[in-house]
């Protein structure tokens, strides 16, 4: 058995059972998907924190949201910390100052520094992480408050969406956005959530002094904090109904700046928490973690093996692709029709529970198709920019 041969076995069995384990955990907990846990009347004082760093364009519909929550004015705290903007965002946020809204304004350092330099200001019993670019709905903070629902439950994640409208690439990541909320809750039955994201996810305050605070120096600080929350055996949950409106990049070139970092933040943090592959993590360190690993190596030996039939093929083959019209049907080409198919069903099921989201067939079917070019740019770009050892910034 050659090389390709042994690759492509491989890559297909991966597929399948990754496919397989996700749609089992799916079918068992699909009716509790939006079950909210009753609320126990826990009132806690929230510390909402809001780091900015030239947000002048979305800082006051942020706050505004804020303002609107649906809770008793006097147990909310609202921290905005200045990261020595260059536009007015300090200007602006001044002007919500009062007896509950506190602006802090120190020098440039990044958003982990900001985030940990709040939490150092906050009283509350919870402490809320808000984007300044995201924007809460009333009751999105009454609806994660039960999902506390142990003392072994340090954050939960909000439900983060993007604003119906605004041509074709928002459009797709507005579905992208769907497929990862929808799979992060299924993750949260295994106690495997990832990442808590920076647009209003929670946690008990205390949590900081146990784990330690926001780490400074890190691409994606919303995934390490939640890895090294896992690291330590408590539990993270997830809302698909405590909606949070997030504004997403624009332009391509934002897009993949943006998918580039998170990846390469991603990949660091995997193998920097890669002692949590262990049965004493449970799923999330026998399966999810290792998985991310074979995923990126799978991605890699893919591009690989087109590269090299590309390069090997015969002549009519290269030019005309005769082969892909030929009647050659085999064990991998079932496996493989099997994932793409299970894939755009997953999209079509994940976009029909959300009851208020209207998507249009097109969108669906072009998040399926394009996103696996998007996946080459950034996992490549990523590649590129980890040997240049590039740094970072907000």
């Amino acid at each position: 058995m050659d090389w390709v041969t042994f690759a492509n076995y491989s890559i297909a069995f991966i597929s399948l059972f990754s496919v397989v384990f996700f749609l089992l955990l799916f079918l068992k907990y699909r009716k509790e998907m939006h079950t909210i846990p009753k609320s126990n009347g826990w009132e806690p004082t929230v510390s909402i924190i809001i780091p900015a760093y030239n947000e002048s364009e979305y800082i006051s519909d942020s706050l505004r949201s804020v303002l609107s929550l649906n809770y008793p004015k006097n147990k909310l705290e609202i921290i905005v910390v200045d990261d020595a903007s260059t536009d007015n965002t300090l200007e602006i946020v001044k002007r919500f100052e009062s007896s509950n809204v506190r602006v802090f304004t120190k020098k440039n350092a990044g958003k982990g520094a900001a985030l940990n330099y709040g939490i150092a200001q906050a009283t509350g019993e919870v402490v809320a992480t808000m984007d300044a670019d995201s924007y809460l709905k009333p009751d999105t903070l009454r609806n994660l408050l039960p999902l506390f629902d142990g003392d072994e439950v340090m954050a939960v994640t909000p439900a983060v969406k993007i604003k119906e409208g605004g041509g074709i690439l928002k459009e797709l990541q507005r579905v992208e956005y769907m497929v990862i909320l929808f799979s992060r809750k299924v993750l949260s039955y295994i106690d495997a959530v990832p990442v808590t994201p920076g647009p209003f996810s929670i946690f008990r305050k205390k949590v900081f002094s146990i784990v330690g605070g926001f780490d400074e120096r890190n691409l994606v600080e919303d995934q390490e904090i939640a890895l090294r929350i896992q690291a330590h055996n408590f539990k993270i949950r997830s809302s698909i109904d405590a909606e949070v409106i997030t504004e997403p990049p624009l332009g391509m070139k934002d897009l993949i700046l943006q998918r580039v970092r998170w990846q390469r933040g991603g990949i660091r943090n995997y193998w920097k928490y890669r002692s949590l592959i262990s049965p004493t993590y449970g799923d999330f360190g026998m399966f999810f973690i290792p998985m991310n690993f074979v995923a990126l190596i799978a991605f890699f030996l893919i591009f690989g093996i087109m590269i090299y039939s590309m390069v090997t093929a015969p002549y009519y083959t290269r030019y005309i692709w005769v082969d892909s019209f030929s009647m050659g049907i085999d064990i991998l080409s079932i496996v493989a029709v099997f994932v793409v198919v299970s894939s755009i069903l997953f999209t079509f099921v994940v976009v029909s529970a959300f009851k208020n989201e209207k998507v249009k067939l097109r969108y669906i079917l072009g998040f399926s198709f394009f996103y696996w070019y998007l996946m080459v740019c950034y996992n490549l770009l990523t590649l590129w920019k980890e040997i240049r050892r590039e740094s970072f910034s907000w």
